[in-house]
């Protein structure tokens, strides 16, 4: 991405331009588009997050609900930083995680249709775990975050918290990160992902050499109504002591360029966040069709 200011005079920024706040809901999708027309490449890449609290970290589920889990806190960023920048804990995390691999596995329907189908059951697995917690079992979460392709998606999952009854336009400032993905030069992963986690075992990750964040969308898929609508993609974490922007701040200082942007969806904007997107037909029904 080119290194870039708010268009407008009126959205406030941080310090070092990598959050912006603008000041009308027509603004947030004025500075939106000049965000994405400013990713690189003939061919741009950019995803999006949507997030209803602005202070949340790119930390995986995994990494948010072990900690919980582990150390009984109820913010996962509470763990002292010496503590969790340690490499100890990222080798302890990481082998926390592989056990989950040990003790589930896909299924063996996945299993056979690898063999017909030429798919990922192991992204199949995990992908199905991200679209429905609740039937995650043993070690809670994976190490994939859910990005989708869709601006308006990301917007979504910025504004709405709950379903059915329970949703509700979220309180609080929300986010959106608009992350460009031509910028790091990691695109799409060749290797399967039983592969990476097998690569996971070896020194040269464990101590922190190859922990880059890692995007996965194999060219064949089994399509769920799901992630067919919301247009996921998913992006791993591999460094347990560092949230994605982290290791994405680290890449934008060595090579002087522009990775992501969090995009701030101030509460008072909410409202007409909610009417925007059903007027674009993103609503409960085409997000969640089952």
């Amino acid at each position: 991405m080119k290194i870039i200011s708010p268009k407008l005079s009126s959205t406030q920024h941080s310090s070092d331009l990598r959050a912006w706040c603008p000041s009308s809901f027509e603004s947030f999708l004025f500075e939106m588009d000049h965000i994405i027309n400013s990713c690189e490449g003939k061919d741009p890449f950019p995803l999006f997050r949507g997030q209803i609290n602005s202070g949340w970290f790119l930390d995986s589920k995994f990494l948010r609900f072990s900690i919980k889990r582990l150390f009984k806190l109820t913010n996962h960023h509470q763990l002292p930083e010496k503590m969790r920048q340690n490499i100890s804990f990222h080798k302890v995390m990481t082998y926390l995680f592989l056990l989950k691999g040990t003790i589930g596995k896909p299924s063996q329907e996945l299993l056979e249709a690898e063999k017909v189908y030429a798919i990922d059951p192991w992204v199949e697995w995990f992908k199905h775990l991200q679209q429905y917690p609740e039937n995650d079992r043993f070690i809670n979460g994976t190490f994939l975050l859910d990005w989708t392709w869709s601006k308006n998606i990301g917007l979504y999952f910025a504004t709405y918290e709950g379903r059915g009854r329970n949703r509700v336009v979220s309180s609080g400032d929300g986010a959106l990160w608009i992350y460009d993905a031509v910028s790091t030069g990691q695109i799409l992963q060749t290797k399967k992902l039983d592969e990476i986690m097998a690569m996971m075992e070896n020194a040269e990750f464990l101590n922190g050499d190859k922990t880059f964040p890692l995007i996965f969308h194999p060219t064949t898929q089994i399509i769920q109504s799901r992630s067919k609508n919301q247009d996921p993609i998913y992006i791993a974490q591999m460094d347990f002591r560092y949230d994605l922007a982290d290791k994405w701040i680290s890449y934008e200082n060595q090579y002087k360029k522009k990775v992501f942007i969090k995009l701030i969806l101030p509460e008072d904007m909410k409202g007409k966040a909610a009417q925007y997107l059903e007027s674009k037909n993103v609503v409960e029904e085409s997000v969640y069709p089952e």
